[in-house]
């Protein structure tokens, strides 16, 4: 299984490949995927670059 930080340097990555091709002349459906896959890969990466129990989305634990 590969560690938290080289999962997040991968999200990263792929967002930055993604972002290097939205730059091109793409048809709008092709540049609509490539925002969703850029907004992904963003989520991922900083979920996966944030401190444990920095989350304050829910109080609630995911037990009960």
């Amino acid at each position: 299984m590969l560690a938290t930080n080289k999962i997040a340097g991968a999200f990263t990555a792929i967002c930055e490949e993604a972002e290097k091709c939205a730059k091109k002349d793409l048809p709008p459906k092709v540049q609509k995927r490539l925002r969703t896959i850029i907004s992904i890969a963003k989520h991922q990466s900083d979920i996966r670059h944030a401190q444990s129990g920095s989350c304050t989305a829910r109080k609630k634990s995911c037990s009960g």
